[in-house]
């Protein structure tokens, strides 16, 4: 029965035969090419960087002078994690708030919303920076780490907003009606319920948003600055793995900056990759103990 239910879904002519193998021969090609610059730039970094992967690299400072051989990028890898962290307490909440707010409400203020998230998600990374220096850099008279962590958090928002919403949105129409007919309130039936339900959507919105927000430069260059020494006060210039990468490839007409430079951004792409997993492996434990 199930081998003559399988027949009868396969094409029926030569010539039926002849375009399905064609559109499939056209997805492989697809990958093969989408590939292709991912292969090539990981083996690069892989190639390039691998040389100068140690624990003296990744637990040391970098040098003052560019030129220097040896030196690390303590201070860069604890700068990212830390504004990065700082990022994601500012947008997480904001973002579940105003995916809330358009997916219960509606209505002409969440059209507005909607658009102004569209915008905000269109900007380039640049703008961001310099409009954060605008408002924060210069209030405060100096460059800082909280500055770069809520540039961040402004590049993560739209991200984190729109994943959110559509998972929310897509939540069974069963469980939406139980929990209406059970008499809730809106924002309790979002905590308790929807959110809980959307929630491997919405983790895996929010580590797209990291993953983009952990390897921007240029809003850094207009916030946080960058700094030669380790230091994990918010309120000071602070380096990051991007500034580090930016700043000793400017440079690479010295072997040790250019050697910096590929190391860094070989441990940027293993950091990015490390977050992937994570995020991947925690949604996965989550169906499971769920079933």
């Amino acid at each position: 029965m199930l081998a003559d239910a399988t027949g009868l879904l396969r094409p029926t002519s030569a010539a039926r035969r002849a375009r399905a193998r064609l559109v499939v021969g056209l997805a492989w090609l697809a990958l093969a090419v989408a590939l292709v610059p991912l292969v090539a730039i990981s083996l690069y970094l892989v190639v390039n960087g691998i040389g100068v992967m140690s624990p003296a690299f990744v637990f040391e400072d970098p040098p003052g002078d560019l030129s220097a051989i040896g030196g690390g990028v303590r201070n860069a890898l604890f700068g990212t994690i830390e504004m990065t962290g700082v990022a994601v307490a500012i947008a997480v909440p904001l973002g579940l708030l105003i995916a809330v707010f358009n997916a219960e409400v509606g209505g002409r203020l969440a059209v507005g919303t909607r658009f102004v998230v569209d915008v905000l998600a269109a900007l380039p990374s640049i703008v961001v920076g310099i409009f954060i220096y605008e408002v924060v850099v210069v209030a405060q008279g100096h460059f800082s780490g909280l500055a770069g962590s809520i540039a961040l958090a402004v590049i993560m928002l739209p991200l984190i907003v729109v994943s959110t919403e559509e998972m929310l949105r897509l939540t069974p129409r069963p469980v939406a009606e139980g929990v209406r007919a059970l008499g809730m309130s809106r924002w309790r039936s979002y905590a308790a319920v929807f959110i809980p339900t959307a929630l491997s959507g919405i983790f895996t919105g929010v580590l797209l948003a990291v993953s983009r927000a952990v390897g921007e430069t240029a809003p850094l260059i207009f916030t946080s600055l960058g700094n030669n020494f380790f230091s994990v006060d918010l309120g000071e210039p602070m380096q990051a793995l991007p500034l580090l990468i930016y700043r000793n490839a400017l440079n690479s007409a010295f072997p040790a900056a250019r050697d910096r430079a590929m190391g860094a951004g070989l441990l940027l792409v293993v950091l990015v990759l490390a977050l992937n997993l994570l995020g991947r492996w925690i949604v996965a434990r989550r169906t499971v103990t769920r079933r």
